[in-house]
């Protein structure tokens, strides 16, 4: 089993770790695994309990990138105070007199980590939060002996405990600290200015009213009627039959649909809403093959390329000609064929998106370089609870070790102005 609780971020705020706490107290006996490790019943002023600490400290920084990558965005964490069923808590202590404990079996160059209390149930629990590890880091081992164990020794995570680390472990351990020229070191930031969405909740239902009343129009045409010439009935030049007519009709909502939505789009982007602009940064005296940056777009959130929009005349469809009049010449796709995505202005940079991800290759990037990506536009359709969300990226190379990640701050907007609504004025 593993905690009722989302760990695909990592946990860091007081909201976040309580709610960590929460879950391990509501776990099975059997939940833990090699991100967690929780422990009841430790006094914190002994120094055996700091020794320890410092073990599973250790173990945590030297599990796998890979796999530590599955959980918690590589995070580990060891909580003291609680388990599951009970929320015993701890008397706490200074704490930095406990980080200066616990560092002296660490050493000076051992993991990074962060102590913190959490109050819960009116007790507190004791957090230790050990940051990823990654590609280039040393093996970690312990700095000075205690009780049985000692200086030098490496310590491992295995589901649900510590371990004195086997030979295998050593040498993944002594491959992930070789690896390090290797790694890349790429990046992401945004030009210059904040990155704000603002809402466009009314979007899809203006669109559906518009649509609506074309329907209507349609709907209008499926009686066929035949021309009169001095009180005489004329034979239609129209064969169509009514399925004929039919399928026509849908084909015309379906294209008058998308151009309803480029329309708007391309107002949006003509405005410069929601604007995502990236510059790709490479620090190294090295050149990288086959760059490929993924943006992951937030829920509630799509994204679009700016230059599929901008600068494109797009044409309402051909209405379809009602039953019984000459029908003209099949109309053409011709939403498609102005739709077709531009060539962009950088051969070597190609932008697109997929889904809820912006996905960029880029096909060379030179020592320490910086380079403009193509921009592209996010939209919301959603209400937000909050004033920011955050959207996650990575990049990778093909003639580089690991993939460097992080995050982008998004502001959420105010409410567009429907285009029945004036803007107050103060």
């Amino acid at each position: 089993m593993t905690l009722d609780v989302d760990h695909s971020k990592a946990f860091r705020t007081p909201l976040q770790l309580r709610a960590l706490v929460a879950a391990v107290k509501h776990a099975g006996s059997h939940d833990e695994n090699d991100w967690i490790e929780w422990k009841s019943h430790y006094s914190l002023t002994e120094k055996q309990t700091k020794a320890t600490l410092a073990r599973h400290i250790i173990a945590m920084a030297n599990r796998s990138v890979a796999k530590s990558s599955q959980a918690a965005k590589g995070c580990g964490y060891i909580l003291v105070g609680v388990e599951p069923g009970e929320i015993t808590g701890v008397t706490t202590i200074d704490l930095a007199d406990l980080e200066s404990g616990i560092r002296s079996y660490l050493g000076p160059h051992g993991p990074e980590w962060v102590p913190s209390y959490v109050t819960i149930e009116g007790k507190e629990v004791l957090v230790i939060s050990v940051d990823p590890p990654k590609i280039g880091d040393p093996i970690h081992t312990l700095y000075k002996d205690f009780d049985k164990y000692y200086a030098g020794m490496i310590f491992v995570r295995r589901t649900a405990q510590t371990a004195l680390a086997g030979p295998g472990e050593v040498l993944s351990l002594t491959q992930r600290a070789q690896s390090s020229e290797d790694r890349q070191s790429l990046a992401v930031e945004v030009t210059g200015k904040q990155i704000e969405v603002p809402l466009w909740t009314w979007l899809e239902e203006t669109l559906e009213t518009m649509l609506e009343q074309q329907r209507e129009a349609v709907e209008s045409g499926k009686v066929r009627k035949n021309r009169t010439a001095q009180g005489m009935l004329l034979p239609s030049l129209d064969y169509r039959s009514d399925d004929d007519y039919a399928r026509e009709a849908e084909r015309y909502l379906s294209d008058y649909h998308d151009y309803l939505t480029n329309t708007a789009k391309q107002t949006y982007t003509q405005k410069g809403f929601g604007e995502l602009q990236l510059i790709l940064c490479n620090p190294q005296e090295r050149s990288y093959q086959q760059v490929r940056v993924e943006v992951e777009v937030p829920e509630g959130m799509s994204a679009f390329m700016g230059d599929d929009y901008g600068d494109k005349e797009f044409d309402a469809p051909r209405h379809p000609t009602p039953l019984g009049q000459e029908n003209s010449i099949a109309r053409g796709a011709i939403i498609s064929a102005n739709f077709l995505p531009n060539m962009r202005n950088q051969p070597d940079v190609f932008m697109r998106v997929e889904r809820n991800r912006i996905l960029c290759d880029v096909a060379s990037l030179r020592a320490e370089e910086t380079l403009s990506l193509p921009v592209a536009h996010l939209m919301s359709n959603s209400s937000w609870t909050t004033s920011t969300v955050t959207a996650s990226w990575s990049i990778t190379a093909v003639n580089a070790v690991g993939r460097t990640r992080g995050e982008l701050e998004i502001v959420i907007g105010e409410e567009l102005v429907r285009p029945d609504e004036s803007p107050s004025t103060s």
